[in-house]
């Protein structure tokens, strides 16, 4: 374990990346299908006159797993820009939309996207990527801010959160930490870069001097799992429908000797399904961490140490290292004792600087001094670890019932119907992917005696599929009744 896992809070606001990339010299950093990339060629990138040029700037970068993207991004920030993450497959309006928000100096992408922006100088190459110069004036960005990332995983929206680097690094080595990571693991990638846990496997295993095993494939590829033997991988974190699919796919029958360790997170995990896959690694010797966050706090919040993995399934855990959760009731005053329901708080050094909606945002200083209310409701057990059990803005009122959208679909599910709910006050909307008239007829039919409704506050509507975002969450958003059959 290396020595600046021990960092004091003064240390994490003085270092960073740049500094620790440098240490680990000629050892590979991104291990490609085809090429590789060593933490000194990374260096060098940001250390070149042309990513000078984007110090304390902000670069939209357009992040996949490839070797020139995560290169790119790395070398940002050695240069000391300010990165604005955004996936590579972002529609063009969109992006247009962002840059007019946003104004950015640069833009690090694909050399297969540089027609959408003809008449920019690129100002240099590397790896089948380009950064473009959009020639912008300068204006007034904090000196803490070194990251902004997407509130929700997609592109669409123009509201990130402001991460310093002192979020960013005390997270990374607070994963570290109670991962137990060493310059000997061999992550493999699963998540996309901009979203906010798959850069947190990379920010944490880079921290620590690891090689990142990099891939666009995906699970139902193949080549994805010769690649993971090829490289000898030895972790790759998943949120629960990579589980889902992984299960489908019998990944417990998979020869795969090099594995260690599975982390799951983006997202609560049926405690079944948990408690299976924490069985198979228990079985073979691989750790499984169940873990909880969100982007407004740089990406983790808290953790289930392995040993508890099977025990107790479901609970995300105690917090981080460094971190302290407290549960609050309407009035904001704490609650002690165990099983009781509120809102989950947290404090920690990872805690956001605030949001932003525009580049004028980017001045603002921090806004939320260490403190996150989560919006998630949870409880305590007499051990003192978590529990999530619902989000407060998912509830609605069926005629004066406070009704939690998430007991419905784990209701429905164990029925076996993977279902998404939506609705207002007196309405319950439930939108099930390939459901047949008949099968409706019983959902329906359930739900009104679960939760004891009339049957016109009930509407069952057939959809192909849910929607999700690219890290396999319903997006719960786009769940309109136009986008759906009505059955009953």
């Amino acid at each position: 374990m290396m020595a600046e896992l021990t960092l004091v809070k003064s240390d994490m606001e003085k270092i960073k990346f740049s500094d620790l990339i440098r240490s680990y010299g000629n050892k590979t950093l991104f291990l490609g299908e085809e090429a590789c990339l060593s933490y000194d060629e990374v260096s060098a990138l940001g250390c070149k006159a042309e990513f000078q040029l984007t110090r304390r700037r902000l670069v939209f970068c357009l992040a996949e797993n490839d070797l020139g993207s995560l290169a790119g991004y790395i070398g940002l920030l050695v240069a000391d820009a300010v990165p604005l993450m955004l996936s590579a497959g972002i529609e063009h309006s969109q992006l247009q939309e962002l840059i007019a928000a946003y104004r950015p100096a640069y833009i690090w992408l694909s050399d297969s996207r540089i027609d959408d922006f003809r008449g920019l100088d690129c100002v240099i190459r590397f790896e089948g990527y380009c950064l473009l110069d959009f020639g912008a004036k300068a204006y007034q960005i904090n000196n803490s801010l070194s990251l902004l990332l997407s509130t929700s995983g997609s592109t669409g929206t123009p509201k990130f959160v402001r991460l310093s680097h002192e979020n960013v690094i005390s997270n990374a080595l607070s994963i570290a930490q109670y991962m137990e990571l060493s310059s000997d693991e061999i992550p493999i990638t699963t998540l996309p870069p901009s979203y906010t846990y798959g850069l947190s496997i990379i920010h944490s295993h880079l921290l620590v001097g690891a090689t990142i095993a990099i891939t666009n494939k995906t699970f139902f590829d193949r080549t994805f799992w010769d690649f993971f033997r090829q490289v000898k991988a030895t972790n790759f974190g998943g949120v629960p429908y990579h589980y889902e699919i992984l299960k489908k796919l019998r990944f417990t029958k998979m020869d795969l000797p090099s594995l260690n360790m599975l982390s799951q997170a983006g997202g609560r995990m049926e405690a079944e399904l948990t408690k299976e896959f924490a069985e198979f690694g228990a079985s073979r010797g691989i750790r499984f961490f169940t873990m909880y966050g969100q982007v407004e706090a740089t990406a983790r919040m808290s953790y289930l140490p392995c040993t508890k993995a099977i025990s107790k399934a479901g609970s995300i855990g105690n917090a981080i290292p460094g971190g302290n959760f407290w549960i609050e009731d309407d009035l904001r005053h704490p609650i002690e004792g165990a099983d009781v329901v509120g809102q989950l708080m947290y404090r920690g050094s990872n805690v956001f600087m605030g949001y932003a909606h525009e580049y004028i945002d980017l001045a603002k200083g921090d806004e939320y001094q260490g403190i996150l209310p989560t919006g998630d409701l949870a409880k305590r057990d007499v051990e003192g670890d978590y529990y999530i059990v619902g989000r407060l803005k998912r509830f609605i009122k069926l005629f004066g019932h406070r009704v939690n959208l998430l007991d419905v679909e784990e209701f429905l599910l164990n029925k076996g119907y993977l279902v998404a709910c939506t609705g207002q006050d007196n309405l319950l909307e439930v939108y099930c992917p390939k459901l047949a008239v008949d099968n409706a007829r019983l959902i329906k039919r359930f739900i009104v005696e679960y939760l004891k409704l009339a049957p016109k506050s009930v509407i069952i509507y057939a959809v192909d599929d849910l929607p999700r975002n690219e890290s396999g969450k319903i997006q719960y958003a786009e769940l309109i009744p136009k986008i759906g059959v009505l059955l009953v």
